[in-house]
């Protein structure tokens, strides 16, 4: 990554997971790289995922290894425009 931060791509990915298969998908979702957080919350999603990047087009990328994991129902991403 760029050493200025402000220049990176971020988003999180809220991720729908089948019953049963939380641990699974967290497994898998610890080896992908630029996930620099994972979260398991209540409410409508099962997962939160942090992902930081370079480009936009690296992004594409590991959104697409993400819905590639077996058990993964429904994701949600949303880039962050502006954090503080």
């Amino acid at each position: 990554m760029s050493s200025d931060d402000s220049e990176n791509v971020k988003a999180y990915i809220m991720l729908s997971v089948k019953l049963g298969k939380t641990n699974d998908v967290l497994a898998k979702l610890k080896q992908i790289p630029n996930v620099t957080s994972v979260a398991v919350i209540t409410g409508e999603y099962d997962i939160i995922v942090r992902v930081e990047t370079v480009t936009m087009d690296e992004m594409y990328n590991r959104t697409q290894e993400i819905h590639l994991i077996e058990g993964i129902l429904e994701t949600n991403t949303s880039v962050i425009q502006k954090e503080f």
